[in-house]
């Protein structure tokens, strides 16, 4: 897989992030959820499609063959990341959370483990710093010392900078979700925090997994969490909960006054 390292655009730029889609056999009505979203999604005419993470589970080459061919068919650059159930069989979907088990799977080689996209704006130049989170096996991310030496290097570049992962570094307030975070996010955190030059500048973080939508201001940052294509999960909660919002996705405007802004688009507002 040859992803983009250079795009550019005559004025804004716009980025559909699009996340935790689940395909799989188990849940068909996932892969209708999809479509619907990415769909409505290319209604923005999105200058790029970011998925992060959690595409297939338990490694179903068929349906990733599908994903990228459905990709291809949107003529639109797109970079894709994996998630936990990237990388993990989970056996047991029938039984109780704690009575399934889970086993490491290889990734799809055709998914990031680091990629940097350069994007020029007229009077200003972009990055987008892509890591690979998942861990084979388990729910929680970490990154690995590849993966932190990859943001060191790029960020001394100290240009508009968005950091895309599937697990996300800060605690959303759900506990059950917030056990399974980016194991190592306080160290994620301070290389951010390192590199920015100043308030104005520091990183953007995109992050998919909590199946919810927040802004969360860090010191090294703003992270920005994304809603699922399949199911949500209910926010602020200790225990698992489903929550009865639609699918959606986040949209995101990048500015030449290296600004951004963004909003959650549903399927209940697409018309769809």
């Amino acid at each position: 897989m040859t992803y983009p390292t250079h795009l550019s655009a005559p004025s804004d730029f716009i980025i559909a992030q699009i996340s935790d889609l689940h395909l799989s056999t188990h849940a068909p009505t996932n892969t209708d959820k999809f479509l619907k979203v990415l769909d409505f999604a290319l209604t923005f005419k999105p200058n790029l499609l970011l998925l992060t993470g959690d595409l297939v589970n338990d490694g179903n080459l068929p349906l990733y063959d599908w994903l990228f061919a459905i990709l291809d068919k949107t003529h639109i650059p797109y970079l894709c990341l994996a998630g936990n159930h990237d990388v993990t069989h989970e056996i047991g979907h029938d039984l109780p959370f704690d009575k399934r088990t889970f086993a490491p799977i290889a990734k799809d080689n055709r998914l990031i483990d680091t990629h940097r996209l350069v994007i020029e704006l007229p009077h200003a130049t972009w990055q987008l710093l892509a890591v690979n989170s998942a861990v084979g096996g388990h729910i929680y991310g970490r990154l690995d010392d590849d993966k932190l030496t990859f943001l060191k290097t790029h960020l001394a570049h100290a240009m508009p900078t968005l950091i895309a992962l599937h697990h996300h570094p800060t605690p959303v307030g759900s506990a059950w979700i917030d056990e399974h975070i980016l194991k190592n996010g306080d160290e994620f955190w301070a290389i951010l925090n390192a590199h920015a030059i100043d308030t104005a500048n520091r990183p953007h973080v995109l992050c998919g997994h909590v199946h919810q939508a927040h802004i969360l201001q860090q010191n090294g940052g703003t992270l920005y969490t994304c809603p699922a294509t399949s199911r949500q999960f209910a926010p602020y909660r200790d225990d698992f909960g489903i929550d009865d919002v639609a699918s959606g996705f986040r949209l995101l405007q990048l500015h030449n006054n290296r600004t951004l802004d963004t909003w959650v688009k549903r399927l209940d507002n697409s018309g769809f």
